[in-house]
């Protein structure tokens, strides 16, 4: 969830949240029938999709929509999922403008009766045999329009309000009246999005891209509350210098406001912030010689609130010395820009009893002095196709990262007087001394079997480090921890058994995770799906088939961590 060098999108719109360089999964809830297709773009991205876009790009891509016209209906149920419906309608009021309206729906009780896992501060661990009321219940609206004007003009527009209420078990580090305390708390998400888009295309090599954005969300924690609204505007060009040379350039405005209320652990100095940031961009991408050499270079400028000038450079070759096989290389460097959590976040990481009556009351403060933590990377990928048969991709790469976050304080805790109490208090401030590096390689390979069954095995590999200064005055610790999981697999089937019935499995791997403490893991999920008319679909998808019960990661913060176990859905979908 906190990912904060992972850049997500739909259709182009980025859920990149200043606040905290994150993604509010829980509001991110496409209907699945709309996706088009998720592109998943490894490595920095930066020169162009902008800053955040360090280790990769997640872009949702819904569908058009004319291709989403009459009604459809889906409802799903489940033994942890609960039940969930979706209603969608789209027309045409003549033959330059397509209309999609849809709702959705869902309510759950998540795990319920399952153990949980708190961790504070990486120094308290207490399990729950038995997480009561982890219910969830949303609702949400929305629309797409798609047109267009004349010959060379085409338009989109779409937006959507929801509303999410989730019950929350949580758990904070305090000595009165106990070593931990325990609260029940709730979570409420209310907000909205809107996003327009206008493209003028003369033919593939000259093409204008004018886009507009904005999203609204108020969101209530037991330790924050807060309203976010952030309005973006961007401007793309592509034109040719040439028979073999392709010049895109473009611009961009984003303006961030909140305003933060007090809690009781959490607070922001100032509660209200305005964020402000601009960027130029421009790629030049020359087929050196044509079908066989193509060199792609760029560069993006950006400027923040913040008072920061960063540039962000790229370098690519293509060469393609046949049609079935290809070649790449690349050199970049991507930025995490600072946000608001790092500059003005206190939070009262708890209190800890040492076993000497002597209580150490830890706290986080953020500093205005961070600035972007930095990666430079590079990559080299070789592409082999063989017709639609089968096809075989393989990447390596290496990162080197500076400039990352840490925690700073002193190397001895003050103490201090409550009363007759003596207390340590160990204030810890964000700085900017940490290293980092990590390299590894994915193997990714499609496979036709047959005309009815398809294969698709992945496997990858990863090793990170981070390094601290050596403590000399001064004591440093990560603010957080990373799951470090070396090694990953994937062998996902699609099988149509018959005209009618389908079988999805998918068997998943990994090694243990060092970061965290975890043991590996073979999973398997499975789907069954039945057609009995062109129009309806029946389908039950079972989770974690085996029920290999086990925690994926561990919490962050003062939730739980619920683990994983077998579930079941059943789904019924109708089209009309």
């Amino acid at each position: 969830m906190y990912s904060d060098k992972m850049l997500v999108m739909i259709d182009g719109r980025s859920l990149y949240n200043p606040l905290f360089s994150g993604v509010f999964w829980e509001t991110v809830d496409v209907p699945m029938e709309d996706i088009e297709r998720i592109e998943v773009v490894r490595g920095p991205g930066a020169v162009m999709w902008g800053p955040n876009a360090v280790n990769g790009v997640i872009n949702i891509i819904t569908k058009k929509a004319q291709s989403t016209q009459g009604g459809l209906v889906t409802v799903q149920g489940g033994d942890d999922d609960g039940v969930a419906g979706t209603v969608r309608g789209g027309f045409s009021p003549n033959d330059n403008v397509a209309v999609r309206v849809w709702g959705k729906g869902s309510y759950g009780n998540l795990a319920d009766g399952s153990p949980g896992t708190f961790r504070l501060m990486d120094t308290m661990e207490y399990r729950d045999p038995s997480i009561k009321n982890l219910n969830t219940g949303s609702a949400q609206t929305g629309f797409r329009v798609d047109g267009r004007s004349g010959k060379y003009d085409s338009w989109m527009a779409q937006g959507n309000v929801y509303t999410k209420d989730i019950q929350d078990p949580l758990a904070f580090a305090t000595l009165n009246p106990s070593p931990l305390q325990r609260l029940q708390a709730q979570t409420d998400y209310t907000g909205g999005s809107l996003q327009a888009q206008w493209t003028h295309s003369k033919s593939e090599s000259d093409e204008t891209v004018v886009q507009f954005s904005m999203d609204r969300v108020k969101s209530t924690y037991p330790y924050v509350t807060g309203t976010q609204s952030n309005t973006t505007f961007d401007v793309q060009k592509r034109t040719t210098a040439g028979e073999n040379h392709e010049i895109y350039w473009g611009g961009g405005f984003q303006q961030y406001q909140d305003n933060i209320s007090q809690g009781s652990y959490v607070t922001f100095t100032p509660n209200s912030s305005v964020y402000r940031s601009g960027d130029v961009v421009a790629r030049d991408e020359w087929n050196i010689i044509p079908n066989r050499l193509m060199v792609s270079t760029g560069i993006r400028l950006d400027y923040s609130s913040y008072g920061h000038l960063e540039f962000q450079p790229s370098f690519r070759l293509m060469y393609t010395p046949s049609q079935k096989q290809s070649f790449w290389a690349a050199a970049s460097r991507a930025v995490r820009a600072p946000n608001r959590y790092d500059h003005n976040i206190d939070v009262d990481a708890g209190t800890f009893n040492l076993g000497l009556g002597i209580p150490l009351k830890t706290e986080v403060i953020g500093s205005p002095k961070m600035v972007s933590e930095v990666e430079r990377s590079l990559e080299v990928g070789y592409r082999l196709q063989s017709g639609q048969r089968w096809s075989v991709d393989a990447s390596l790469f290496f990162s080197r990262y500076d400039r990352m976050r840490l925690l700073e304080g002193p190397s001895v805790p003050a103490l201090t007087w409550s009363g007759r109490q003596p207390i340590l208090n160990l204030p810890m401030t964000f700085t900017n001394a940490g290293r980092g590096q990590n390299y590894g390689g994915e193997v990714w390979a499609y496979v036709q079997v047959t005309p009815k069954w398809r294969l698709t095995p992945e496997y990858s590999y990863l090793s990170e480090k981070r390094w601290m200064p050596a403590a000399q005055t001064s004591r440093f610790q990560w603010d957080s921890r990373d799951a470090i999981i070396g090694h990953q697999g994937l062998v996902r089937s699609q099988h149509d058994l018959t005209k009618n019935l389908q079988l999805d499995l998918t068997v998943r791997a990994r090694s243990r995770d060092t970061g965290f403490n975890l043991p590996g893991a073979l999973l398997v999920d499975a789907r069954l799906g039945w057609r009995p008319f062109r129009t309806s679909e029946v389908s039950i998808a079972v989770e974690n088939l085996t029920d290999r019960r086990m925690l994926e990661s561990l919490p962050e913060g003062p939730t739980v961590a619920i683990p994983i176990r077998r579930g079941f859905t059943l789904k019924w979908t109708q089209r009309f």
